[in-house]
């Protein structure tokens, strides 16, 4: 009897620890990309920790290239206003280039995640997509069929665009304003770094420097 009650025992034990591993197996398996719905479950996962990487890692190439070099470029330029400019003319020249934190962000995700965090607090542009991509999906369908587009309808009313890259996952596609608003400080990137440029090669003229003070 005691021998039975043992085994009994050592099957429950042995059951609660299969039943917990894999609880734990289904809390730590990350959402799969290569869906649509596991691509807005990744956003989602990676807006509650906050992680911008995970989130710039999500968008379509493109918009992640395009982000890459719009920060190289104010970089650039921040490098030449502090290593060039006279010293009376910095702090405004360095102003115009955009808010300290998203001239001096460290990576390309975290001058979107600056972005983002300036377009929230301004409430004028959606790229931190909050209301877009918060809500719980309704609806998702491929258009037009075998096309690689998707729509995402959440439960919020907002539609979610997704795209199939050749890596053979989906991504993330920005709002219309959002991909223009990027497209703007894309072009502006290259005309702010050329203006630098440029007002070195001035400040650095012989003209420049026997010029009489007014």
């Amino acid at each position: 009897m005691a021998r039975c009650r043992t085994s009994v025992l050592l099957r429950l034990a042995l059951l609660a620890s299969a039943l917990v591993a894999a609880a734990t197996g289904c809390r730590s398996r990350e959402p799969d990309q290569n869906t649509p719905s596991g691509t807005y479950a990744a956003y989602r996962e990676a807006r509650e920790r906050g992680d911008f990487q995970a989130i710039y890692d999500l968008l379509v190439t493109q918009v992640r290239e395009q982000i890459a070099v719009i920060h190289r470029n104010v970089r650039e330029a921040s490098r030449l206003i502090e290593t060039g400019y006279p010293v009376a003319m910095k702090a405004q020249a360095l102003a115009d280039l955009g808010p300290e934190p998203v001239r001096n962000a460290a990576t390309p995700a975290a001058y979107y995640a600056e972005l983002c965090r300036i377009s929230e607090a301004n409430q004028d542009v959606s790229l931190s997509m909050a209301a877009r991509w918060s809500a719980e999906v309704k609806t998702i369908r491929e258009d037009p069929p075998g096309s690689g587009k998707y729509v995402v309808s959440p439960m919020s009313g907002a539609v979610v665009e997704l795209f199939r890259e050749e890596d053979g996952r989906v991504h993330m596609v920005p709002a219309r304003k959002d991909l223009s608003l990027i497209g703007r400080e894309y072009t502006r990137s290259f005309e702010r770094l050329e203006a630098v440029r440029e007002g070195i090669k001035t400040f650095r003229s012989p003209d420049s420097r026997t010029a009489p003070t007014p």
